[in-house]
């Protein structure tokens, strides 16, 4: 049967992503009971749960199983109540190891913990060998002062984890936890009870839906007895022994149950005072009257009946009358009657095991077992009554006194246990602080209870260091604030935005409601690059303003020489330096000013490499132009008419610009003659697409093929194929689509006129009998090859033409080894579309 149980935990589902597994690992407490460790794993988050010692072990052996885990990477320690196996290890993981996250208990826990881990190091370093000591009570001290403290129903959230206490039960301070990472929820009990006691409250449920349960299981499938009987039970065995005159001893720890048992006995010794006026009641605690004063501190977390008795009387309800509160053993009698109470509750050492060993061989004196016995310590055994045991100080010591286990160790039972499983109705269950049978007794029942039942249960029962793998993929809703929520989409409709991500929350906003709605503020992000470059700023200028139309000058002089900045689209700085061989691009990223840079670097990486370039670099011609080539060449910087080409080029060949509507620009009309020279706006909108593929991220044209739609990041675009018009609500995306556009109808101009039939054997241009001019508008018999690769060229966005200006005299050609071949005059040849100097030159 555990073979077939332990098979269907290890059912592998498939998984997409690791992080949607929420990973379980028992570091403690796995088919054990002591130190209780256990460690949540979801969503890169991890935490872990309580950080205690075994109480039968000693040294290194006692702790949890760290190893199995970076102390690095967990996030959040979780402590649960005060308890030796619960909590003792938490200096030890704090001081020791790479542990950087954060701890937190509740305040009455955090209290009583200081004074029994100080009490755990003495009982420890007067018992055991020096290098069995853990930690320092320095190492205490300072692993203290980084607790933080949380208060009973009070929620905290930290990096993505939400975690809430509520009440446990099970001693002052006792919390259960529930965690919540991406929507899911766990609940952690702890060491829970869920009946109400004398002083404390019960546990209670969250009440809310809980995805994964991880509770103790402690006693199996054990009944408690109602805690009437119990008591009635506990107080005959005491009035047993003492009316036989013997001595009564009771191991407990020093704080936490034993002062319920403190509680019934003055009760008890009160209502009977006549009876029992002459039997002392001991309480030996290192602690001594301090762990009262400490209760009396955290009466307001205790339950309504211990808060009206001192809100009645004002008096501390712990300083008993008919108690006597001792540090050592000074003043108790060897022999009865008496009654003592004395920690450590396990026997291992102490007081507790000074005074086994000084009574157990009389038989009228009686031994109580008040809480439980764990596996591997002497008050197990000896609640199997034999016939002896081992002395602390070797040999052995015979047994004669009685021995009575009565369980107040407010742990939950089975009827308890399984009562509160059917309340919450997790889906899964993890079962932990148990011993093997005990635990795999609990999850066999529960598993028959709900087998033909509508709730579907999963439980199980993971030794130490064995992971229990849940998967969890639940649907990611994000919040719409600000702007976008004014306009609730219909079905179908997309809303746009930017999606904000914190700690497992999204939302969705405008980003320009970003810094209002979220706590994101935007950051401007300068950026600069260092391109390669060695030609001269002439040559740089006429490439990129061939590109993006007239370009904004500002040129430094220093004594290292000029430095020429042109600014692009207003978002853009290119700088030349005569000095340096890179040019600088500067800008402020964002997704259209990135676009565009990427466009400049393009440029500037074929400006040297470019054809054109080449051609009009060769040399100076043979023959004058009516140019001063001295000036050119003696001043490299000088701006030429290459540099007016953008503003010449527009005067001469019309082109989309933009007109003082924001947004829209206007093609006049004989660019729509070129439309239908191209074959009308259907094939326009193709080409148009065609150019626009590389340079947006989103390019369509409209089913009738009249517009030509694109988007980049937020913006967006249109051109109708028809008047060549640009309409967008972004300036710089409508400056850029406008350039593009009137880098179209440059080459749909060139090929309409070179699908005209040419004359042979040569062609001569109006007003001009340059044959060299012709080649270089690719018109001669020799160029028209270079037509032909017209489109193959297009892609390479080189398209040089050249204009001059004689009645300029400044105007002259900066290029002084330029090629008179690559110059041609609009005025001689005004009703040509612009030459595509690059086929010239190719051919």
């Amino acid at each position: 049967m555990s073979a077939t149980k332990r098979k269907a935990a290890d059912v592998v589902v498939p998984v997409e992503d690791e992080n949607d597994l929420l990973r379980i690992t028992p570091l403690g407490a796995g088919r054990e009971v002591g130190r209780s460790c256990i460690v949540l794993q979801y969503k890169g988050k991890t935490i872990m749960l309580d950080c205690g010692l075994h109480a039968g072990r000693s040294g290194q052996g006692s702790l949890p199983y760290f190893d199995e885990i970076d102390p690095s990477t967990v996030d959040l320690l979780l402590v649960t109540h005060f308890h030796t196996d619960h909590a003792a290890a938490v200096p030890f993981y704090l001081e020791k190891t790479s542990f950087k996250g954060r701890t937190f208990m509740t305040r009455p826990t955090k209290g009583v913990f200081r004074w029994l881990a100080t009490d755990y190091i003495r009982v420890t370093n007067t018992s055991n060998a020096e290098a069995s000591a853990l930690y320092t009570e320095a190492d205490l001290i300072s692993a203290h002062a980084k607790i933080e403290e949380i208060d009973i129903h009070q929620q905290m959230e930290i990096n993505g984890i939400k975690f809430t206490a509520f009440n446990a039960g099970h001693v002052l301070g006792a919390a259960m936890f529930l965690i919540e990472i991406a929507g899911v929820k766990v609940l952690y009990t702890g060491d829970y009870s869920r009946e109400e006691d004398r002083h404390l409250v019960p546990a209670e449920n969250p009440g809310v839906a809980v995805n994964v349960l991880i509770t103790e299981s402690t006693y199996g499938v054990q009944s408690h007895q109602p805690r009437i009987e119990r008591e009635n039970a506990f107080l005959k065995q005491v009035r047993d022994i003492v009316r036989r005159r013997g001595c009564c001893l009771m191991p407990v720890t020093a704080l936490g149950r034993t002062q319920e048992l403190l509680l019934i006995l003055e009760d008890h010794w009160g209502r009977n005072m006549r009876e029992l006026e002459n039997v002392p009641i001991f309480f030996i605690s290192s602690l001594g009257k301090k762990g009262m004063y400490l209760y009396e501190a955290y009466i307001m977390h205790m339950n309504q009946r211990i808060q009206r008795q001192f809100n009645r009387t004002g008096n501390n309800p712990f300083d008993f009358k008919y108690i006597k509160t001792r540090t050592n053993l000074a003043g108790v009698p060897e022999t009865g009657p008496c009654v003592v109470l004395a920690s450590p509750g396990m026997l291992q050492s102490g007081v507790s095991r000074q005074l086994l060993e000084r009574w157990a061989p009389r038989p009228e004196n009686g031994l109580i077992i008040t809480g439980y016995s764990v596996e591997g310590t002497l008050a197990r055994t000896i609640v199997n009554e034999p016939e002896s045991f081992p002395a602390l100080a070797g040999g052995s010591v015979s047994r004669r006194m009685t021995v009575k286990n009565i369980s107040f160790s407010a742990h939950v039972d089975y009827t308890q246990n399984s009562s509160f499983i059917d309340e919450l109705r997790a889906p899964y269950v993890v079962l932990v602080h148990g011993e093997a049978n005990a635990m795999l007794n609990l999850r066999a029942n529960l598993l028959d209870k709900y087998r033909d039942s509508d709730y579907e249960i999963q439980v199980f029962a993971p030794h130490n260091i064995d992971t229990v793998r849940l998967h969890f993929h639940g649907e990611k809703m994000a919040r719409v604030m600000g702007s976008l929520a004014s306009k609730v989409p219909r079905e179908g409709e997309w809303a746009a935005g930017i999606l904000v991500e914190k700690d497992f929350n999204y939302t969705l906003v405008n980003p320009a409601d970003l810094q209002e709605f979220t706590a994101v503020a935007p950051v401007v992000i300068e950026q600069l690059l260092q391109v390669p470059y060695a030609s001269t700023f002439t040559l740089l200028r006429h490439h990129l303003e061939q590109m993006f139309g007239r370009l904004e000058l500002a040129t430094e002089t220093s004594n290292s020489g000029k430095a020429h900045t042109l600014r692009i689209y207003d978002a853009i700085d290119v700088s030349h330096f005569s000095w340096k061989h890179h040019v600088e691009v500067e800008w402020q990223s964002n997704a259209m000013n990135d676009m565009v840079a990427d466009s400049v670097v393009a440029v500037i990486l074929n400006v040297e490499s470019s054809p054109a370039s080449v051609k009009l670099t060769q040399g100076v011609c043979g023959h004058s132009h009516g140019h001063d080539h001295s000036r050119a060449e003696s001043d490299p910087d000088y701006s030429s008419s290459e540099s007016k080409v953008p503003e010449q080029e527009l005067a001469a060949s019309p082109k989309p610009e933009v007109d003082s509507k924001p947004a829209h620009t206007h093609a006049p009309e004989k660019e729509r003659d070129i439309v239908t020279r191209a074959g009308g706006s259907a094939e326009v909108a193709a080409k148009l697409a065609a150019f626009m593929q590389n340079q947006f991220e989103l390019v369509e044209v409209s089913k009738d093929h009249t517009l030509v739609s694109v988007r980049l990041g937020g913006a967006a675009a249109s051109v109708d194929a028809s008047t060549m018009a640009v309409v967008s609500d972004n300036p710089l995306l409508r400056s850029r689509v406008a350039s593009i556009v009137a880098r179209v109808y440059r080459t749909l101009g060139s090929l309409s006129h070179r699908s005209e039939p040419l004359p042979e054997p040569e062609l001569e241009l109006e007003g001009s009998k340059d044959k060299d001019a012709a080649d270089a508008d690719g018109l001669s018999t020799g160029d028209q090859g270079g037509a032909g690769e017209a489109d193959d060229d297009r892609g390479k966005d080189i398209d040089i033409k050249i204009d001059v200006d004689s009645d300029d005299e400044d105007d002259d050609d900066s290029l002084g080894d330029s090629d008179s071949d690559s110059i041609v005059s609009n005025q001689e040849a005004p009703d040509l579309p612009p030459a595509d100097v690059t086929n010239a030159s190719s051919a």
